[in-house]
């Protein structure tokens, strides 16, 4: 393709990087994700998400 065919799509191009899958299921920082989880336990989700 052109470039100028390129810069009129609307859906962008997306090359994804198949060397990230080995990060699939693997917490990077377990304090902020106990720290996270901590504070949905106790104020939970904000409104606009829980009544969908």
């Amino acid at each position: 393709m052109k470039i100028k065919e390129l810069n009129k799509r609307k859906v962008p191009i997306v090359k994804i990087d198949k060397s990230l899958d080995r990060y699939n299921g693997l917490v990077l920082s377990p304090d902020k994700l106990e720290k996270a989880n901590e504070v949905l336990r106790t104020i939970g989700l904000p409104k606009q998400w829980t009544n969908k």
